[in-house]
């Protein structure tokens, strides 16, 4: 039998997602593929409410109240939706100036201070282009507490690749 037929019974009734949970997960996509907002459910319930304050090439500032379901038990932003922000805000910024729209290659986050992003705190999101070699481009992502200065995370975003923008109007 080759590796790839040699399926553990008991291990597959462990990934094995329920009839019940799959019909919530198919609804949440139909709803966001109705959104022109949100081009997918993931986008729409991790950026809704991110607000573009100001952008000019290589650079844009964002606003971000953080919401109660983006939170983890300890009562402040989850690390996934600090990843989240870096990545889509720091893509952003790298076809700001023109350059093609890519694809994330990495990242690097650094949660400074998570504590400092509780629900309802408003949030500061600087991101500029680092700089462009060939397909590649590099971004700065700096997310804050508005009201406080203080840092919550900062993240570095590399990019790769030359595909076209295109609208999905």
């Amino acid at each position: 039998m080759a590796a790839s037929d040699d399926h553990d019974p008991k291990a597959l009734l462990q990934v094995r997602v329920s009839d019940e949970d799959g019909a919530l997960v198919d609804a949440l996509n139909r709803r966001a593929a109705v959104s022109a907002a949100a081009p997918s459910f993931f986008e729409g319930f991790a950026l809704h409410g991110n607000r573009v304050e100001s952008t000019r090439p290589g650079h844009i500032l964002c606003s971000f109240t953080v919401p109660a379901r983006l939170t983890s038990g300890s009562d402040h932003i989850a690390p996934g939706a600090v990843v989240a922000l870096v990545d889509e805000i720091g893509s952003a910024a790298s076809v700001s100036d023109g350059h093609h729209l890519k694809v994330s290659v990495d990242m690097s986050v650094n949660f400074v201070d998570l504590d400092a992003a509780a629900p309802g705190d408003a949030l500061r999101i600087t991101a500029r282009a680092l700089g462009h070699k060939g397909a590649y481009s590099g971004t700065h992502v700096i997310v804050a507490n508005a009201a406080t200065g203080l840092v919550v995370a900062e993240g570095r975003h590399s990019l790769f690749g030359k595909m076209k923008i295109r609208s999905n109007i």
